[in-house]
């Protein structure tokens, strides 16, 4: 299914989904645009069950999906079964001595306020100054988009951070700017609205955390954005020595996907 009628980052009408969408249509600098179908997002898509969600997902031709959560989120909330797909399950959060990281925002949002205030201002931005650094499940992502595994959607718990980290150098990588890559990354609070509203409605004396902790927040991405121009002197450096993508890999690769 296409969304060439809909602006970029509009998502699919599942029942049991939200923020399901792609990145197809974002324009890149030299004047082409991302192929449609290609490239899906979103939060775990264990409530895809109705016949509707099903046969809705059948369309899209989905050849791989890449589960970047911890075990312990795969477990509580397992993907279910799609014949035909390949399925990498890799956590893309891992802790300094290389144990899987759980982002549950439904967890985070169980803490006490003071316990929060500390992840949204310490631990959030200490993960995403990490994120595109050294990690296995975004090199294995690229690589398996050089091998053509497409289309390919992949997804975390809520379709925020590890999935918006992984668009973002997607589009990087297709030679979109900055600008392109925030307005994708912040699409996220305006498709998971509803989610936000519900989870104010239950604890609304904790309105303004809930809504960081299971929205996103533009200077997370931008600390991750730095964090790549301070240790590289451009994005191809970094492209190359994190995600194994030389010259002729970004070629092959905006050949492949920019029409």
């Amino acid at each position: 299914m296409q969304q060439k009628e809909c602006e970029p980052g509009t998502p699919l009408p599942f029942e049991g989904a939200d923020n399901f969408r792609e990145l197809g249509g974002y324009p890149v600098r030299d004047g082409r645009r991302v192929r449609h179908g290609i490239f899906w997002r979103s939060g775990a898509p264990a409530k895809l069950m109705s016949e509707h969600d099903r046969q809705l997902f059948e369309s899209l031709g989905i050849r791989t999906i890449f589960d970047f959560r911890s075990a312990a989120e795969r477990n509580y909330l397992p993907d279910p079964a799609f014949p035909g797909v390949t399925l990498y399950e890799i956590s893309a959060i891992l802790d300094e001595n290389g144990n899987e990281v759980n982002f549950d925002p439904r967890e985070l949002a169980a803490q006490g306020h003071d316990a929060a205030r500390r992840y949204l201002e310490q631990g959030i931005p200490r993960i995403y100054r990490k994120l595109p650094f050294a990690n296995p499940a975004y090199r294995k992502l690229f690589a398996c988009l050089l091998a053509g595994e497409v289309p390919v959607l992949f997804h975390c718990t809520a379709g925020k951070d590890r999935t918006g980290m992984a668009a973002a150098l997607i589009l990087l990588a297709l030679g979109a700017d900055r600008e392109t890559i925030r307005q994708d990354y912040l699409l996220t609070n305006r498709w998971r609205a509803d989610t936000i509203r519900a989870a104010q409605a239950a604890q609304p004396e904790r309105a303004d955390d809930l809504a960081l902790l299971m929205g996103v927040r533009m200077e997370d991405l931008d600390t991750a954005l730095d964090a790549i121009d301070r240790a590289y002197p451009n994005p191809e450096a970094y492209l190359q020595a994190e995600l194994g993508l030389d010259a002729a890999a970004l070629q092959t690769l905006r050949t492949m996907y920019l029409e």
